[in-house]
């Protein structure tokens, strides 16, 4: 397997500078009986029907990536621009991160022991991950009127899980995915390459062309193999990490793509 497998998502810890709206915590019941630990951020304006995002971290991360303002994703801009036009946020940890995180858990670990030929931990981690977060949507989804608009955006490995939910999930309108890593067709349904026919959501993809975790050709190919007609590709010349001005992309792509799919 290539070393693209690994995800390269092992950045050291940063400090943690909170976003300012207040955190609520909620639990969902996953398939298999585990607890998935979620945090929900209002809307400003208290909309009757607010548009729902999902945001998913990245390897060796956690979901309060998604309220600081470090790298690698600057995630707590990004909430508060959701929460300012109106998205109802949840942030949900991924299998073995975050508070779902024990002694022997090892993400990183895992994602070795892929790439050196011992791949059904990784698969099952991302696999079971994706699961997750089906549950959390039907939770979210199950009363009151559809949303406007739901949006599941990603980094790195949340860009995977990204990528692998929509190809799942019709309810998934609107789909952002930052750098997602290369992952061998070998890994079955871990391997977004495997299931992007299924893709017809409208789908903004940010890459780097410096990444050593996906080449230029493998980009290419995952984006063209997509149906989806309301599809946008925008490079970075950065590594990995994007800088923080992929953020504005974001911005500006959620401000002009259409309100429903």
């Amino acid at each position: 397997m290539k070393r693209s497998l690994l995800l390269g998502l092992m950045f050291l810890a940063t400090s943690v500078a909170q976003a300012s709206s207040p955190a609520v915590p909620m639990e969902v019941d996953a398939e298999d009986g585990q607890h998935i630990p979620v945090l929900v951020l209002e809307p400003e304006g208290g909309t009757a029907n607010p548009p729902v995002a999902v945001l998913l971290h990245g390897l060796t991360r956690s979901k309060e990536d998604w309220l600081s303002d470090a790298e690698p994703t600057f995630g707590g801009a990004l909430t508060e621009h959701l929460r300012s036009v109106g998205y109802r946020v949840y942030l949900m940890d991924a299998r073995r991160h975050g508070a779902r995180a024990t002694p022997e858990a090892r993400p990183g670990a895992l994602a070795k022991r892929a790439h050196a030929g011992e791949p059904a931990p990784y698969q099952a981690m991302i696999v079971d991950t994706v699961c997750d977060a089906q549950a959390l949507l039907t939770k979210v989804l199950a009363t009151g009127k559809k949303p406007p608009r739901v949006l599941v955006a990603g980094y790195s490995m949340g860009a995977q899980v990204g990528l692998l939910l929509a190809s799942r999930e019709p309810r998934v309108t609107h789909l952002v995915t930052m750098v997602p890593p290369h992952v061998d067709p070998v890994l079955g349904d871990a391997a977004p390459v495997n299931r992007m026919g299924r893709i017809h959501q409208a789908w903004l993809l940010l890459t780097a062309n410096r990444d050593p975790f996906s080449t230029e050709e493998n980009t290419q190919k995952l984006f063209e193999a997509a149906p989806s007609k309301r599809k946008t590709r925008r490079t970075f010349d950065s590594g990995h990490a994007l800088p923080r001005e992929y953020l504005d992309e974001v911005r500006r792509w959620l401000s002009e793509a259409p309100l429903l799919p």
